[in-house]
């Protein structure tokens, strides 16, 4: 949709003539076009593959120092303020138009009205997760060759500690969020050396490949072209976020269950007994235990619901999820054979 001369001419002389019609009025973008909306315009990084779109008014945050792209307000989504080119559209010094009459005078302007708001907002759905973690000793058993299980001590952390294996959206099915056709035939190839490097600050870099040792075997690279680019977010936010997690597992009662069970047997009763201590009543319920052919535990698949930022306790995501089933009621805590 284009704003044509006569239509802004217009637009302004009702401005000029009528000075209580610009009251309450913000520089807005008028969407022409399904553009891409990028987190990083230098670099084109789209998590979420957000398009705006064409026809709708988004708020004008800034604008970039060579003039060539808006950073705008995209509702909707976890990390809201995306970059757009100015070809996708038409910049306008009034967006919110609150005063009496403000629809007609939308019509004579050429702009399309925005449809009008109830009064009573709908809540917009919460997203959900599965945290998966990995117990790296009965990981190795059958994955010996693999150079975080070459390297594997007894004493070294992931010997005694849950491993991150991914945060993944859900449903399950939503993966490769604006992933090229190529990527994503090289991940599901388990070619993941060959996809890009996730860019990272060298402290969660650090962090991720402690809690993530599978990172030797690049991991990291395929979480985050299936699960990743669907958070809505950067890998930074959503590495950062899930290390957290993972974090607050492992320095909970839930943690010392397992490093000091090494070697010995634990329920799934047990296990959710000490989710409920640790996170609140029903916490527990919201845990699958897996185990593996050998009957050795293997992972913990938890499901969590809500906005996950750097600081959220994951006794909130716990409290609103779904619940979880359970094929393994009981398991060995399986010892690093070094």
């Amino acid at each position: 949709m284009k704003i044509t001369l006569t239509s802004l001419i217009l637009l302004f002389s009702l401005l000029l003539t009528n000075p209580s019609f610009a009251k309450g009025l913000d520089a807005c973008f008028l969407a022409s076009d399904s553009c891409e909306a990028f987190q990083s315009f230098r670099k084109k990084t789209n998590p979420g593959g957000v398009h705006l779109e064409s026809g709708t008014f988004y708020k004008i945050l800034e604008k970039n120092k060579r003039k060539t792209a808006y950073r705008v307000r995209v509702e909707g989504i976890k990390r809201s303020a995306r970059w757009v080119s100015e070809s996708c559209g038409e910049s306008l010094s009034v967006c919110t138009l609150s005063d009496k009459g403000s629809e007609s005078n939308r019509e004579l302007a050429g702009v399309k009205p925005v449809a009008k708001k109830h009064k009573t907002k709908k809540r917009r759905k919460q997203p959900e997760y599965l945290l998966a973690l990995t117990w790296q000793p009965s990981f190795c058993e059958t994955h010996s060759r693999k150079k975080e299980c070459r390297t594997q001590t007894r004493n070294r952390y992931d010997a005694t500690h849950w491993s991150l294996h991914g945060l993944w959206p859900q449903p399950r099915s939503n993966t490769y969020c604006g992933v090229s056709y190529m990527d994503k035939g090289i991940d599901r190839n388990k070619k993941w050396h060959l996809l890009a490097p996730v860019k990272l600050s060298q402290k969660t870099a650090t962090e991720l490949a402690f809690v993530m040792p599978a990172v030797a075997s690049n991991l990291h690279r395929h979480e985050w072209i299936k699960h990743g680019t669907c958070y809505g977010s950067d890998a930074e936010d959503y590495y950062s976020d899930a290390i957290s997690l993972t974090n607050q597992i492992n320095n909970s009662i839930v943690g010392k269950l397992f490093n000091r069970g090494v070697g010995k047997r634990v329920s799934l009763k047990q296990v959710r007994q000490h989710f409920d201590k640790a996170f609140g009543k029903g916490a527990g319920s919201k845990v699958d235990m897996r185990c593996d052919k050998k009957g050795r535990v293997s992972e913990l698949w938890i499901n969590l619901k809500g906005e996950v930022e750097a600081d959220t306790k994951i006794a909130f995501l716990l409290k609103k999820s779904i619940r979880a089933g359970s094929s393994c009621q009981i398991g060995v805590v399986d010892r690093a054979n070094r």
